[in-house]
């Protein structure tokens, strides 16, 4: 019985066929998953923001790459909570239209879906206005664009519920708006998560194309000063393709269906366990691409949201100073090696590599000492780093070996 089941159907499906019972647990362990991890670093956020509020650190502002990140969060746990409700499909072995657990899986999925489009697509466009135009937001406009966007995901669900009575029925494999209401599908939802879906594409291609360009026409001695950005550039092209990957397959199948296509219950478990991998995947990803910003144990600087804010990993080759210094002795077997303590700094000047070699050939007299020493500096703009993220600024390393005289036995 179950396998005859067509997906186009809106009514209760009693029993689950054998492709749900097998694919229907994939996507809720997918939505737990990403419900568990989105709920867990929201909330992790939430004490941080709140102990800088106590504290009186947010009298100039919140970094605003934070509060998007925070508001994304916030979207993914609702996206996640829709198919993480999945789990009581799998428990009842059946999909009960006109319960309480149906109504809110359907309004979990328009609600989450479209509010984690905007805020990806709004992440990109704050990131184009602060690296290609080199601006800045008002937290004035920043603060009505988040109202904005979160009243304009809402009303796009308030109107759906408005406009229809019983709206959210089963649509295949979970509940959603009734096929009956295509125009409603596409208008309020379908066409807004592709216009957030290209056009995160679009503009983090411009970036990266900006970041390029920049690179292709500076000299050999600026080019070396945006190495940091280009390691930035290969993160970025991350976020669109797992947004992409996420998405798509699930807004296709819906597209499809709408043209009278019959789309397998196999591909709607496939598809909503990938849309629902968008909370667990953009903890991760975050996690590691701007961890300086996410678990700084200090408010991030207002400013600092733009390339300088990228990377899993910050050592002496991404932000600070190496300075290495070997002086061999002509003569004897006197030897010491030190290594500095790291240092730090928040005005470094712009990135540029300096090596230094001094050799004496002369034959020293019985005594004196004949040094090679090298030096190399490597540094890189932080521009407030220093205050919420630890780098490394110095290390120096000295070797001497020769004869021992009394003025070195003196030190």
């Amino acid at each position: 019985m179950g396998a005859s089941h067509s997906v186009s159907l809106s009514s209760t499906l009693d029993p689950l066929p054998s492709t749900l019972q097998r694919g229907l647990p994939v996507v809720a362990f997918f939505g737990l998953l990403s419900l568990a991890t989105s709920g867990f670093l929201f909330l992790f956020l939430t004490v941080r923001l709140a102990g800088w509020w106590r504290k009186g650190q947010l009298r100039q502002g919140a970094n605003q790459f934070f509060i998007l990140i925070y508001n994304l969060l916030l979207a993914d746990i609702q996206q996640a909570t829709a198919f993480a409700l999945s789990t009581v499909w799998v428990a009842k072995n059946k999909i009960e239209v006109g319960t309480t657990t149906c109504w809110a899986n359907g309004w979990f999925v328009s609600v989450g879906d479209l509010a984690s489009g905007v805020f990806i697509f709004s992440i990109a466009l704050h990131t184009f206005v602060a690296v290609v135009k080199g601006g800045t937001v008002s937290d004035r406009a920043f603060y009505l664009w988040l109202l904005g966007c979160w009243a304009f995901v809402y009303a796009m669900a308030i109107v759906t519920v408005r406009r229809h009575t019983d709206v959210y029925v089963r649509a295949g494999a979970w509940c959603w708006v009734d096929q009956r209401f295509e125009n409603d599908r596409l208008w309020l939802h379908y066409v807004w998560i592709f216009i957030a879906m290209f056009g995160t594409v679009v503009i983090y291609a411009l970036i990266y194309l900006s970041i390029y360009s920049r690179l292709t026409i500076s000299s050999a001695e600026n080019r070396a000063e945006l190495t940091s950005t280009k390691r930035a550039a290969k993160w970025m092209i991350i976020y669109p393709i797992v947004y992409i990957v996420c998405t798509l397959p699930l807004a296709g199948g819906r597209m499809a269906a709408m043209t009278g296509i019959q789309v397998p219950y196999w591909y709607y478990c496939l598809a909503g366990a990938a849309i629902t991998s968008c909370g667990w995947l953009d903890v991760l990803l975050y996690a590691l691409t701007r961890r300086v910003l996410i678990f700084s144990k200090e408010p991030p600087p207002i400013t600092d949201y733009g390339l300088n804010t990228f990377g899993w990993w910050q050592g002496s080759t991404f932000y600070g100073t190496t300075t290495t210094i070997e002086g061999p002795l002509s003569h004897g077997n006197f030897s010491s090696r030190h290594r500095g303590s790291k240092l730090s700094s928040s005005a470094l000047r712009p990135l540029r590599k300096r090596n230094s070699d001094e050799d004496y050939f002369a034959a020293p007299p019985e005594g004196v000492i004949t040094a090679k020493t090298t030096v190399e500096v490597t540094s890189g703009p932080v521009h407030g780093y220093a205050r919420y993220a630890g780098s490394e600024a110095s290390v120096m390393e000295l070797e001497d070996k020769g004869a021992t005289s009394p003025s070195m036995m003196t030190k």
